[in-house]
């Protein structure tokens, strides 16, 4: 999705890190001011509210599926982003693993799905010139690249891929690689956050059928083990599995920071993928003549060559 700009386009030069807080009254001056993360951020949010009032004038209101509900998840994902990434976290997450957990958390599990919901493409689309979204419609090499694509974002492909990132940047000698490389820190994050997008879009648009709906259970419950596992392992672990050699600044030892990262992985986010499986067994659990009167989806072909 296009929100990941916001990842990519930071480079080897921009401050991954930030630079880390001496102690907790240091903390606040360390908000980030780095363009590369706040334009794309910027861009991105103004691109949306063109396309939101473009489309009430074109159309007279927001379609069905589109509306207040949708802007405020997109602007409270765009939020999520601004604090795991502009915000004293960011610097925070050098010294100690746990605010390093925290800024995990807020890229792979709450920023995504918020965005997802939002359903930014459409509004984005919008905000484009009608010749533009006419053309984007009707091009068959994009057609034909997301039909090359489409097998990995099922639920459950998504899924693997998901948790296999996930469990290849915690292995210890790459997060601490990551810790101390601002050009491995920033592929860390685009992965995280670009698998997570992935993962989430299967799972929240798993809602074509009962065999979907199904997948997304499936992937849920995957995740929702694996995440339990990882963070047992954080938890459990006897000594330092990572090098973080500031925890003691902040009344911490490297393992007990270890041990309060372990159960921040484990309450929030082992939350967060229950209840979207819950979400997945509910929607097993609907009638299916309910499911065949779910409305067109708004970012449907013909939709989209509409003129303004």
């Amino acid at each position: 999705m296009g929100v990941c700009a916001a990842l990519s386009l930071q480079t080897g030069h921009a401050r991954a890190h930030g630079t880390a807080p001496h102690g907790p009254a240091d903390l606040w001056h360390s908000w980030q001011a780095d363009p590369f993360v706040s334009i794309p951020l910027a861009v991105s949010s103004l691109l949306f509210a063109c396309g939101v009032v473009r489309l009430r004038r074109s159309l007279g209101r927001l379609p069905p599926g589109f509306g207040t509900s949708q802007a405020s998840c997109f602007f409270a994902g765009t939020l999520s982003l601004v604090i795991a990434l502009l915000s004293p976290l960011e610097a925070l997450s050098k010294p100690l693993l746990s605010a390093h957990m925290v800024q995990h958390i807020l890229l792979i599990a709450v920023a995504p799905p918020l965005l997802v919901l939002g359903k930014p493409e459409v509004a984005w689309l919008w905000a484009l010139p009608a010749s533009w979204r006419r053309g984007m419609a009707r091009h068959r090499g994009m057609r034909a690249g997301l039909s090359l694509l489409s097998p990995c974002a099922r639920p459950i492909p998504a899924a693997l891929i998901h948790m296999a990132t996930l469990w290849i940047w915690h292995s210890p000698a790459l997060f601490d690689a990551a810790l101390a490389s601002d050009r491995l820190h920033w592929l860390e994050h685009v992965l995280f956050f670009g698998t997570a997008l992935l993962f989430w879009r299967a799972v929240i648009k798993a809602h074509s059928g009962r065999e979907a709906a199904a997948a997304a259970l499936i992937a849920c419950f995957v995740t929702l083990l694996q995440s339990g596992l990882l963070s047992a392992l954080l938890s459990f672990a006897r000594q330092a599995l990572y090098q973080t050699p500031g925890t003691a600044a902040w009344g911490l030892t490297a393992l007990e920071d270890q041990q309060l990262a372990g159960a921040i992985m484990s309450l929030p986010m082992c939350a967060i993928y229950l209840g979207s499986g819950l979400v997945m067994a509910l929607r097993l659990l609907k009638p299916p003549d309910r499911e065949r009167r779910r409305p067109m989806p708004v970012a449907s072909s013909e939709f989209l060559k509409q003129s303004p």
